[in-house]
């Protein structure tokens, strides 16, 4: 018995149908994409990356987050910034799934936040993302990462505790 993959056309028009007004053909194209899994990241990403259509974005974070492929970590941590906040959350639990595997991606972003712009959502989502996470000996350097992400928190200090976590990293 051979196993037929889908062509990128057929990819394609699964992707397209993340668009349907009607939840359970997004649901089915879902899951159908989900269980694809490897051939279908690449167009997930792009769709996480540039669709215009929330819905999209959404169905595209919670399909990447169910495929667990580490080549979808930087379009992750991108959509942690998203502009609709239920993206900006699936990309964090999805995120929260590769656990220290996401951490270079994620540390370096939250390195290079700019003083001075609003990094809130950013915050926001990797505090949600390593919040509960195993330090992996670096536990001491986590929980003032963790500390500098809460909202209260001064933001520069989540510059300098994001960077000291990142040049530790094995």
């Amino acid at each position: 018995m051979s196993t037929q993959h889908p062509t990128g056309e057929s990819l394609e028009s699964q992707i397209k149908l993340l668009a349907s007004k009607d939840g359970g053909i997004r649901q089915s194209t879902r899951r159908a994409l989900v269980a694809l899994g490897e051939p279908a990241v690449l167009l997930l990403i792009a769709a996480l990356q540039s669709s215009k259509s929330q819905q999209v974005r959404w169905e595209a974070a919670k399909a990447l987050g169910a495929i667990g492929d580490s080549r979808s970590i930087p379009a992750l941590v991108e959509a942690l910034e998203d502009a609709d906040g239920d993206v900006r959350w699936l990309a964090a639990e999805a995120l929260r799934k590769f656990e220290e595997a996401a951490w270079p991606v994620l540390l370096r972003r939250l390195s290079e936040i700019e003083i001075g712009t609003d990094s809130s959502a950013l915050r926001q989502g990797a505090h949600h993302v390593l919040r509960h996470q195993d330090g992996h000996g670096l536990d001491d350097l986590l929980v003032a990462l963790v500390a500098a992400l809460e909202p209260n928190a001064d933001p520069s200090m989540t510059v300098t505790a994001a960077t000291t976590l990142f040049r530790r990293l094995p």
